[in-house]
C-alpha cells in the first residue's frame, strides 16, 4: 500500500485503537478478523475494504466517515 489516502485511513485506524486501549488481538476478536490482518493494515501492508472500514467503526462505536478525511486525497502511487 503506498497511497496517500490508504496511509491515511491505517493511521486513523491504529489512532483509533490506542484511544480504546485496546490490542491488535482485542480488535481483531471483536471484528471477527485475524491479528495478523490488522497488524498488516496498522503497518500499511494491507488496505481497509468498505466491509472492514463499517465492521471495524462498529466496534469503535464511531461512524464509517471517521476513517475519511474531510477533503479528497489526490495522490498517485509513490514509488
Amino acid at each position: 500500500m503506498k497511497k496517500k489516502i490508504d496511509r491515511y485511513v491505517s493511521d486513523i485506524l491504529k489512532k483509533k485503537r490506542h484511544e480504546k486501549g485496546w490490542t491488535q488481538q482485542q480488535l481483531a476478536d471483536y471484528c471477527g478478523l485475524k491479528r495478523a490482518f490488522i497488524n498488516c493494515l496498522e503497518n500499511k501492508e494491507d488496505r481497509l475494504n468498505v466491509h472492514h472500514i463499517n465492521i471495524i467503526s462498529d466496534a469503535f462505536g464511531c461512524s464509517p466517515k471517521d476513517f475519511l478525511p474531510d477533503e479528497p486525497i489526490l495522490e498517485e502511487e509513490i514509488n
